[in-house]
């Protein structure tokens, strides 16, 4: 009788623990499901873009991709936000001859979207803006859209005398390891750099063609949304600065070589090279690319290159003052320009670097104002 008795209680308890588990794990389910309907969503909702060409990008098989030239789109990220390319593929502000006038100064700006301009019109990116800071000087600006510094430097290396110059600004900011680090961009395939027998030599070239966009392209950029990757980010402690470590490691000695080879590049023409750090609004409280940075700065100083850090200047402005130099991801009707320098952060970056660069001896002699010649009496 009491074995009989004593089943239904066994019965009863199991399901009150199995109650009890559903209680507690429920919330949990449905928070995974959501997190993972409204991942399938996006990938879904995600846009295509509005051409094959969406990136105003040619293909090029050393580069992967440059600048589609002549281009002249008025409203291109915005009412009145024009985007001009000459027959290289340069983002332009007003037509540049291939030779030096007698007495020109000029300054070649290299790097990627943020040099580029993403987001703002052809005379608001701080290349451009550079003339009105620096009086006398001419700016080219030959920066890409989507580059890794690798590709930023085979630029150069392939084209660099093509427009002469004297003074050349290399500018790099903390995402850039992560583009060079990897073998494309969002699906276009990319060149990369190693060195083989202590010589720099580019890899995965001739580039892949790109075959077309594919929604899955952007399911990497989504990953980071899904509740289980950031529950096991967390359990497994990944900090941020862990994840910039272990690309670094990857790319230090080529990062080394490139820029040992970008002042014998520059020497030869004659050119004095200035690499630029230029920080994320990110930066601005994080200092999870600290070392990243700093690394870079030493990189630079042993390769004999002069190099400018804006990162100390940008932190110490106000807090609501850098919220109005950065676009946000509703302020154009362009996608995938969030996060860029608006056109106040370009006069920003240009009126530091004009300040900077004036304080560098090698560069000082290029940008400074000529002295006036005194008129007979």
């Amino acid at each position: 009788m009491a074995e009989m008795n004593a089943a239904p209680r066994r019965s009863r308890a199991k399901w009150i623990v199995i109650g009890i588990c559903v209680l507690l794990f429920a919330p949990l389910l449905i928070e995974g499901a959501s997190s993972a309907w409204l991942f399938a969503s996006d990938i879904a909702r995600f846009p295509a873009p509005p051409a094959a060409n969406f990136r105003q990008a040619a293909y090029d098989s050393l580069l992967g991709w440059k600048g589609s030239p002549n281009l002249a789109i008025a409203d291109n990220y915005g009412p009145g936000l024009t985007l001009t390319t000459n027959a290289d593929g340069y983002r332009i502000h007003r037509p540049v001859t291939p030779a030096l006038a007698p007495g020109e100064r000029r300054v070649m700006c290299s790097g990627a979207s943020f040099t580029w301009g993403s987001g703002v019109k052809d005379g608001d990116t701080f290349c451009a803006l550079l003339e009105t800071e620096l009086p006398g000087v001419r700016t080219i600006n030959v920066a890409q859209q989507g580059y890794g510094f690798d590709q930023t430097y085979l630029l150069y290396a392939r084209e660099g005398a093509r427009y002469p110059h004297q003074l050349q600004i290399f500018v790099i900011n903390g995402s850039d390891f992560e583009r060079t680090a990897s073998t494309n961009l969002n699906g276009y395939p990319k060149p990369g750099l190693a060195v083989e027998n202590g010589k720099l030599v580019p890899t995965h070239v001739p580039v892949a063609q790109w075959t077309g966009w594919s929604r899955w392209t952007e399911v990497p950029r989504l990953l980071p949304t899904l509740r289980l990757m950031q529950f096991v980010k967390g359990r497994l402690h990944v900090t941020e600065a862990d994840q910039y470590k272990r690309v670094d490691a990857q790319l230090w000695p080529v990062l080394d070589a490139m820029l040992r080879d970008l002042v014998r590049l520059n020497k030869e023409q004659g050119v004095v090279p200035v690499l630029v750090y230029l920080p994320t609004v990110e930066e601005f409280a994080s200092t999870a690319r600290d070392e990243r940075r700093l690394r870079l700065l030493n990189s630079a100083k042993d390769a004999g290159l002069a190099a400018i850090d804006l990162t100390p200047g940008l932190r110490e402005l106000p807090a609501d003052s850098v919220a109005w130099m950065f676009l946000t991801p509703n302020a154009i009707p362009v996608r995938g320009h969030s996060g860029h320098y608006n056109a106040t952060g370009h006069r920003w970056v240009a009126r530091q670097l004009a300040s900077k660069l004036r304080e560098l001896p090698a560069a000082a002699a290029v940008v400074a104002a000529p002295a006036l010649t005194p008129r007979s009496p």
